[in-house]
């Protein structure tokens, strides 16, 4: 409703059956006039306000000149991967995706490009492309080499997996990932199973991190000397039980945690580590 109607509309409100006579008549009119006053400056007032509303973080984009294929903000990418009513794409090279990826999305590198009509038929299909942030080019580069397929329905995720991770979502990590960093002296690996588990074998070098033990572990022995930047991959008996201990690390700044997608049944049968007790050291820890 447009001001000046909310105005009458109002002031009407304070018409009587009878007429008012002295005193009555002023207050009554000088009762409606200021509260038909207030209306029209809410009113008048309420398109400016919402034009200084800024966007949160969760909700911008890069908005760059030129755009062939349209942007999405975080909270975008995550309302389409919650309904299912999109495919996302990671259009970094395969060892990349294979070490951290986001949740659900597929591998898209340059050589698979000649393949996807086959695998995607479907030239209406939504299709989400993301890649190495808001510098990367490879995400606009397969997003207009889809279009040139024919795909009508690309968009891009431009802020990619650096700022997903800053944002405070958490990364997931293929079996062929674990293998490529599990010996690397600079990855810091988590065993989210259980105590018993944990101390009948396990991956070398993992400490044992439950669910709701984080901030327990920054103060003790298990993650008082780890940069926050650092590389940490969890391990579960299931992915969704390793995504909750990798979750809680991301909501306490550890912006480079990822999960593993699978078990560790099948870390043990990939043979790529010998299983090994935890010290006694970090037993006696984990009881303090």
């Amino acid at each position: 409703m447009r001001a000046s109607a909310r105005l009458f509309n109002i002031a009407g409100m304070f018409s009587v059956s009878q007429k008012p006579t002295g005193h009555q008549s002023g207050r009554r009119i000088f009762a409606a006039a200021l509260v038909a006053l207030s209306a029209w400056a809410a009113c008048a007032s309420a398109p400016a306000l919402a034009s200084k509303a800024r966007p949160s973080v969760y909700e911008a984009t890069l908005e760059e000149q030129n755009q062939k294929t349209p942007e999405l903000a975080t909270e975008e990418l995550k309302a389409l991967m919650a309904k299912g009513s999109a495919i996302l794409f990671d259009a970094r090279p395969a060892e990349e995706f294979a070490i951290a990826h986001i949740p659900g999305s597929l591998v898209l590198d340059e050589k698979q490009l000649g393949r996807f009509t086959q695998s995607f038929p479907d030239r209406n299909v939504s299709i989400v492309v993301y890649s190495n942030g808001p510098y990367c080019e490879r995400a606009r580069l397969r997003s207009e080499e889809l279009l040139r397929l024919g795909y009508t329905r690309i968009s891009r995720y431009q802020l990619g997996l650096p700022v997903w991770r800053a944002l405070g979502n958490t990364a997931e990590t293929s079996l062929q990932g674990f293998r490529q960093v599990a010996r690397d002296s600079n990855t810091f690996i988590v065993d989210a199973r259980s105590r018993a588990e944990y101390a009948a074998g396990t991956v070398p070098g993992a400490q044992a991190i439950l669910a709701g033990e984080v901030s327990k572990a920054e103060k003790d022995r298990r993650l008082r000397f780890l940069d926050h930047s650092t590389r940490v991959i969890v391990f579960a008996n299931t992915a969704v039980d390793a995504r909750a201990v990798a979750d809680e690390l991301t909501r306490n700044a550890y912006s480079n945690a990822s999960y593993f997608g699978g078990a560790y049944a099948e870390l043990k049968r990939a043979k790529f580590f010998t299983e090994r007790k935890p010290s006694a050291s970090d037993l006696d820890d984990l009881t303090k």
